[in-house]
């Protein structure tokens, strides 16, 4: 047997052992017994490691080793290996003999049978290879017995485990079946309402009668007990009201015998008929089982499609179901009274029949949806606790947000699509002029191409209404809103307003009854879900775009495994995952786009808080209701004379109803203590997250009401800062006069007070106001006055004990100390009472006698030194003012008056009359006014001043000051964040001030305001906390004796004064007395040695705050090497630290970071640094007195740095602001640039007027160009801005300049296309359009552009492109500069120059194309100078504007144009395909500006299809 003998049966190819360098071709052994060749298999391998036999089609899974992991078939091996050892040994053979010659084939039938084997070598050959033929045949029957037994236990097994699980789905989806009869017929038992409609009417007017005569009562218990509150209702009505009687007759009670006259049944005959047909076991040809079919009832036949479809597929080779048990299809919500010979259940009606209300949609969604959630939930898969389904994404709006559909319901949708199409191609489903469309109807929309989807109105938009309408006539609808109920998404429609019901009926159909009935059978095909435990990364910024493109990037279109874990109110909690990947949860965690769920529990963070409940006055009756009851010492009560907090509580329901709230609002991980809202019976309330039960679940305190819930995270909403306002409501309080009688209240003890007073309005005394929870007593509203108390009746029915039954032991004896009086008597006996009318009127403030704890309110605040305040004291003398102002002028006509500055007037600002006093008045008539009571400044029309009477004038604010801050960050004024920071949170609020100085101005006070928490917070600590201020340094005072510096220097100490005082006065301690610092005196350095005028290189290396550029020479850099190395000669070790007073020190020497010495100039002394200016590089810095010496060093070597001011400009804002600073550092440190000297200065120190060069342009005139700065109109000619260039030192050579170029000529600016008056319109080409009224236009006309030469425009751009190397760069680049630019197809169009554009890293220019309109940003390598020849051509291009229309006023697209946001994209692209051809231009108007009217060929305007698209308005 050759090597060859044995071969694959799929490619022919022989198997073969790998020898040397040669790959071999090993048999392969599949799981089903079939053997394939190494090459074939990898073929035949699918990405999921699958390989599936050609022959038998049965999978064999491959491991991570591929094929060559696969069994190699040991037999087939060892046959190719004895044919290759049988080979080589007939080779040896024949090279032993080479005479012997070789016999034929072997063949029994040729030897004669008399010769003997022995004498017949052949016959040995022959009888070996039918020996190992053999061998191989019986080899290969057992390997083949051996399979084939396996396979068949095998296949038995998955046979029958695949018909019983068949059988499974099959009684589930009958089950399901069944459960949606029974649904649809509980729904036909709406009727049965409607037949008790009257005994309901009945009933509400026996609760309108009871509410009324509740009311009554009510109000005359009140008046009873209150007799003024007579003159506030009508006592007759009442009365009537309270004696009217009660008419039972009038009262029709005869719906208590009515029946419906239905009743169920079951046929049981037809039932059983019909479960032989429809469940069964069916053969095929091959006479073994394929599948087990169920085929639908015939009256549920619609719905029993949605779940037949999504549980089972048919093979495509299977038969059809049978006709005859299908041959109508009536509606499943048919009546029971049709006959039926297949129905099961039936309803029967021996009665009336009334009308059977339609199911809302929602309420229909619902229902299906629960059906379909059992019906997965009793699959064999819903045995574990985590379901696992395939589906496709529909359509994603977040991680928490998307809708799927179940892979299982894909023939599902296709019937209800088929379905659809079947009702919309009907005549019958088109929109007439007496149709109505309704928000939440089920209409027909078509989607694409020959589809037709059903969808869900959700807004509603009628012609000429900008609000969206709850319904309207089919013919006046303009746009819908509509939600696809089988994918998910929302989807906008416009109606064009001339279609009229064609185009509406293009789009939109209306399913009639039959089929709305029909249709609603059908759950929505999209299922809302959500990823389990996730939420956003950024909390505050929500799930964002990445997220969503990464979901839609790693799901695609393809199926993915849903993995269910429950359910979140309408949404079930999923995780999806790829066979290739891991779960989307964990990928998006990966990236870092969404993290796990986890409460956030800050230890070191304190959340905002509402503040606490106002405590009740001691002893002072108010009425409340008792809002919860946990026990008699802990319930809440809420008082009920509070208009604030129903003003709120409204507020609360209009922002958190609103349908973006839910998303807008949404809390993803709350902390401890947070503040939320949360919903209540209905309503939001406010609430405290107080704990974690576990999962996704919070408990929340109803701050509110007292009463504690535990909730989803999902159903809390961010709180917004306007909610905080009130504090809360609900006062934690306890009875103060009874006890238990055990350790804890008894069960009957709180249901007793629950019933008493839960939810009941009570008169409530407070005890004490200090603890909690509150002592109160508790009595209850009755007609006795003041009431039964609650105590009492608790201990009346022994379930309490009196307090005061109980024997307490003193263990302590009374306390005799005398306590100062409490806080509050002090307050009220500062403020005074409201003066009565016959007082005098006070106009100004006075300050009262106690300067300590005042009531102000913070009006205007400016900055710490500067707070405006209103001492509450004086709000009625404040109000007396505002009513004599208002009944003076509020009925006065403007005054004709000189209105000048200083002049204090009364001012109607936002129909308040104030007290105010002018400060300006402009030539418009403009005046601007401070508000004399208030602080701040108003600008008001004059027409709204009036005079003051001096009896009149004055203020009742007082301006104060911060006492004991000072800026931070060695600032002599305060920061703009430190001004907005307190004028934030002050202004409006409330405080108690202390007065510390009352004589200075403004007045230093300490301000104490309440903080969230409730408690008073000096707000000098909170700005210092803050880190915007410092404490204020006290200097060290000597209150008992002054000492002056001469005496101690002197050593001579004066005795201090002796100071006799009463006997009861202890004696003080000595003062302790420090030395006074030591007073110095120093120079100044010279000044430096200014370089001649003119043009000099020179290095930058400092730039002060105010502007000031300090430069110097090339000499000056190398002296201050030399001069650094001669300081640390003079200086060797670090000077003793001493007490200086540096008010006389002005040259000193600087210790640096680099722990070199430096000469510096102190500047100023801020607490323990000193502000010192380097004076050789112009460096300025605060460093710490220690490393500061008052010295001066080398006072021969002058300063080395010059102080440099920029000639001929003007800083905007009265100095350089600090982003010009910024751009001059950027530009100038460290550099050496060309510097011309223009002007020195008359001091010495002065700053010398300069022009700087940076990279050939003049930095005034980059300064300029930033609009930094502007030139100074007191240099007459522009030539000074100009900076000539340095004329260069040259020998006296003879120089030939004989045939060199000369210098090229200053060209102008271009000359624009003049249109002349007499030609009206013209042929013209857009050639640029910027927005769609404003194109650039080219002239077609020849004689409106008449050349000097003969050769034209293109012909000379052709002839300088040939030669363009020849042209020279561009070096000067002033605005509007004509030069030539490269285009982007490599040639050299004209252009001018717009501005720059970028300057770092490179510089670009903003050019535009003059013969095209087009702007461009360039290089300056792209940009070459002009030749004249080019110069006197006009610009081909016109910069016109078109007439006849501008942008739509209402539009509803998104997209607009950046530099033009009045247009929208879609109308820019609509205006360019409109603009293509040749048109006719015609003029309107030349000035100010081109303006002309376009018509196309035909000779319409342009524009017309432009506005009738909607996309703009006629003008």
């Amino acid at each position: 047997m050759s090597e060859t003998a044995v071969a694959c049966n799929i490619c022919g190819s022989s198997y073969a052992l790998p020898e040397d360098e040669a790959v071999g071709n090993l048999p392969h052994v599949l799981l089903c017994g079939h053997i394939f060749c190494n090459t074939c298999l990898r073929a035949l391998e699918s990405p999921q490691n699958i390989i599936t036999c050609p022959e038998c089609q049965m999978e064999t899974l491959i491991g991570e080793e591929g094929v060559d992991g696969l069994e190699v078939d040991s037999r087939i091996i060892g046959l190719i290996y004895t044919a290759r050892m049988n080979a080589k040994k007939e080779h040896n053979g024949d090279r032993r003999n080479p005479q012997r010659f070789k016999s034929p084939p072997p063949s029994y039938a040729a030897a004669p049978p008399q010769e003997n084997a022995e004498g017949r070598p052949d016959v040995v050959k022959v009888l070996d290879e039918a020996l190992i033929k053999a061998t191989e045949n019986l080899n290969q029957l057992d390997t083949l017995h051996q399979t084939l037994t396996n396979g068949i236990h095998a296949q038995l097994r998955k046979e029958r485990t695949r018909i019983v699980r068949e059988i499974e789905e099959a009684l589930e989806k009958a089950k399901s079946i069944l459960q949606k009869r029974r649904s649809m017929l509980m729904s036909k038992l709406k009727s049965v309402d409607l037949l008790f409609s009257d005994g309901w009417k009945e009933c509400k007017r026996i609760e309108e009668r009871v509410k009324e005569l509740s009311t009554a009562i009510k109000k005359a218990r009140h008046v009873r007990q209150f007799p003024s509150l007579e003159t506030y209702c009508n006592l007759d009505k009442v009365l009537e009201t309270l004696q009217i009687p009660v008419d039972v007759e009038s009262y029709d009670m005869s719906c208590l015998s009515l029946r419906s006259g239905l009743s169920c049944s079951l046929q049981v005959d037809n039932f059983a008929e019909t479960i032989r047909n429809c469940l069964k076991i069916t053969d095929d040809d091959d006479s073994c089982i394929r599948e087990v079919t169920m085929e639908p009832f015939k009256h549920v036949k619609s719905a029993v499609e949605v779940w037949d479809g999504s549980s089972q597929s048919v093979p495509r080779n299977a038969d059809p179901l049978p006709k005859k048990q299908s041959t109508r299809s009536p509606s499943f919500m048919e009546d029971g009274d049709r006959g039926d010979a297949n129905a099961c259940t039936k309803i029967v009606e021996t009665a009336h029949s009334y009308p059977v209300a339609e199911p809302r949609c929602n309420e229909r969604n619902r229902t299906l949806r629960k059906y379909r959630r059992q019906h997965f939930e009793k699959s064999p898969t819903a045995q574990n606790p985590k379901m696992v389904f395939y589906v496709l994404t529909t359509h994603i709006v977040n991680p928490g947000h998307f809708y799927v559909r179940y892979m299982l319901e894909h023939k599902t949708g296709q019937k209800l699509t088929k379905k659809i199409n079947e009702f919309c191609s009907g005549e019958s489903s088109h929109f007439t002029l007496k149709d109505e469309i309704k928000t939440g109807s089920v209409l027909f929309v078509y989607w694409k191409e020959n589809v037709w989807c059903r969808v869900t109105v959700t807004e509603l938009f009628q012609k000429e209404c900008f609000q969206s309408v709850t319904k309207c006539l089919a013919s006046e609808v303009s746009r819908l809103r509509v939600h696809f109920q089988d994918y998910g998404f929302s989807k906008g429609f416009s109606i064009p307003s001339d279609g009229g019901l064609s185009s509406l009926n293009e789009c939109l159909r209306r399913p009639d009854a039959a089929a709305l009935v029909d249709v609603n059978g059908w759950a929505p095909l999209a299922i809302k879900c959500s990823l389990k435990d996730i939420v956003p990364s950024d909390l505050v910024k929500g799930w964002t775009s990445e997220s969503v493109d990464e979901m839609r990037r790693l799901l695609g279109s393809e199926a993915v495994e849903m993995q269910v874990f429950g359910e979140d109110g309408d949404a079930l909690l999923v995780d999806l995952k790829k066979t290739t990947m891991v779960s989307l949860r964990e990928h998006l965690v990966f990236m870092e786009l969404a993290r796990f769920y986890a409460p956030i529990v800050a230890p070191g963070r304190v959340p905002l808080l509402f503040y606490p409940p106002v405590p009740p006055k001691i002893n002072v009756e108010f009425n409340a209701m008792v809002a919860h009851v946990n026990s008699p010492s802990d319930f809440y009560v809420q008082q009920v004379e509070n208009m604030e907090y129903l003003l709120l509580h409204s507020k609360l329901q209009d922002c958190y109803n609103h349908p973006k709230a839910n998303s807008e609002f949404q809390i993803y991980c709350p902390s401890v203590s947070q503040a939320c809202v949360a919903s209540y019976d209905g309503e939001w309330c406010r609430v405290q997250v107080t704990g974690f039960p576990g999962g996704r679940m919070v408990e929340v305190r109803y701050v509110d009401f007292g009463y504690r819930k535990t909730l989803s995270v999902k159903d809390l909403r961010q709180i917004k800062d306007e909610f905080f306002a009130l504090p809360e409501m609900a006062l934690w309080c306890r009875l103060n006069d009874v006890v238990s009688l055990q350790k804890t209240w008894s069960d009957e003890a709180c249901d007793m007070f629950k019933e008493l007073v839960e939810r009941k309005l009570v008169t409530v005394v407070a005890k004490k106001s200090d603890i909690t929870p509150v002592p109160v007593c508790l009595y209850e509203i009755g007609d006795d006055f003041p009431g039964t108390s609650i105590e009492d009746v608790l201990v009346r029915n022994a379930v309490a004990v009196s307090s005061q039954q109980i024997q307490v032991k003193d263990t302590q004896p009374l306390e005799t100390t005398v306590w100062d009086p409490p806080f509050e008597e002090e307050v009220m006996s500062v403020e005074p009472t409201p003066p009565p009318a016959s007082e005098e009127l006070m106009p100004s403030l006075s300050l009262p006698t106690c300067l300590k704890d005042i009531r102000v309110r913070v009006t205007h605040v400016t900055s710490p030194g500067n707070i405006f305040v209103q001492m509450l004291q004086f709000d009625s003398q404040l109000k007396r003012i505002h009513d004599t102002l208002k009944s003076l002028f509020s009925k006065s006509e403007p005054q004709e008056m000189h209105w000048e500055a200083e002049m204090f007037c009364a001012a109607n600002n936002t129909g308040v009359w104030e007290r105010g006093k002018v400060c300006s008045v402009s030539i418009s008539g403009v005046a601007e006014v401070l508000r004399c009571d208030f602080g701040n400044k108003v600008n008001l029309h004059v027409d709204n001043l009036r005079a003051l009477r001096p009896d009149l004038t004055g203020s009742f604010l007082l301006e104060c000051n911060l006492s004991g801050v000072r800026p931070a960050g060695g600032r002599s004024t305060w920061t703009a964040t430190a001004c907005d920071f307190i004028s934030l949170y002050l202004t409006g609020a409330m405080a108690v001030m202390n007065i510390k100085e009352p004589t200075a101005r403004p007045v230093l006070v300490s301000l104490f305001c309440s903080n969230r928490a409730g408690q008073n917070v000096n707000f000098t600590d909170f700005l210092i906390s803050e880190g915007l201020a410092l404490k204020e340094r006290k200097p060290a005072s000597t209150p008992e004796t002054v000492f002056s510096e001469e005496c101690v220097l002197s050593k001579e100490i004066p005795e201090p004064q002796r100071i006799v005082s009463p006997s009861q006065t202890p004696p003080t301690p000595t003062p302790r007395i420090n030395p006074p610092p030591e007073r110095l005196q120093t120079r100044s350095y010279p000044p430096p040695e200014l370089p001649p005028c003119g043009h000099t290189l020179m290095s930058i290396s400092a730039i002060s705050e105010q502007g000031v550029i300090y430069a110097m020479t090339h000499q000056a850099v190398c002296e201050f090497d030399r001069l650094r190395e001669r300081l640390q000669q003079h200086i060797k070790t670090l000077p003793r630290p001493k007490n200086y007073n540096w008010k006389g020190v002005l040259g000193c020497a600087v210790m640096g970071t680099d722990m070199f010495w430096y000469r510096g100039q102190v500047q100023e002394v801020i607490g323990g640094h000193v502000k010192v200016r380097y004076v050789d590089q112009g460096l300025v810095e605060s460093i710490p007195v220690c490393h500061v010496y008052p010295v001066v060093l080398c006072e021969d070597v002058p300063q080395l740095c010059v102080p440099c001011q920029i000639n001929g400009v003007i800083p905007i804002g009265k100095g350089w602001q600090w982003d010009a600073v910024a751009l001059m550092k950027e530009l100038l440190l460290g550099r050496s640039v060309n510097i011309y000297i223009m002007e020195h200065p008359e001091d010495p120190c002065g700053c010398v007027t300069v022009e700087i060069m940076v990279d050939g342009m003049a930095l005034s005139k980059i300064m300029v160009h930033h609009q930094y700065a502007t030139f100074d109109p007191a240099i007459s000619s522009q030539e000074d801005y100009v900076v000539k260039p340095p004329v260069l030192d040259l020998d006296d050579w003879d120089l030939n300049t004989e045939g060199l170029e000369e210098p090229q000529p200053v060209l102008g600016v271009y000359k624009e296309l003049q249109i002349p008056k007499e030609r009206k319109h013209f042929p013209a080409k857009v050639k640029h359009i910027r927005t769609p009224n404003e194109v650039f236009l080219c002239v077609l006309d020849k004689t409106l552009r008449k050349l000097e030469h003969a050769e034209s425009l293109e012909e000379a751009l052709e002839h300088v492109n040939e030669n363009v190397e020849n042209l020279s760069m561009l070096t000067d680049f002033p605005i509007e500069c004509p030069c030539l630019a490269e285009y982007s197809d490599g040639k050299y169009y004209r252009a001018k120059l717009l501005g720059f554009s970028e300057l770092t890293p490179s510089v670009k220019l903003l050019v535009r194309h003059v013969d095209f309109g087009s702007d461009d940003i360039l290089p300056i390598y792209k940009l070459r100078q002009l030749p004249a020849s080019l110069h006197h051509f006009p610009c081909a291009a016109v910069c016109v504007k078109l007439a006849g229309f501008k942008p739509a006023n209402v539009s509803m697209e998104m997209e607009r144009i950046p530099y033009q946001p009045e247009w929208s994209m879609k109308a820019m692209l609509e205006m360019i395909d409109l603009l293509n051809g040749e048109l006719t231009a015609v003029v309107t108007e030349t000035e100010p500006r081109l303006t002309v009217f376009l018509y196309n060929t035909v000779g319409s305007l342009v524009h017309t299809r432009l506005v009738e698209k909607g996309l703009a308005d006629y003008e």
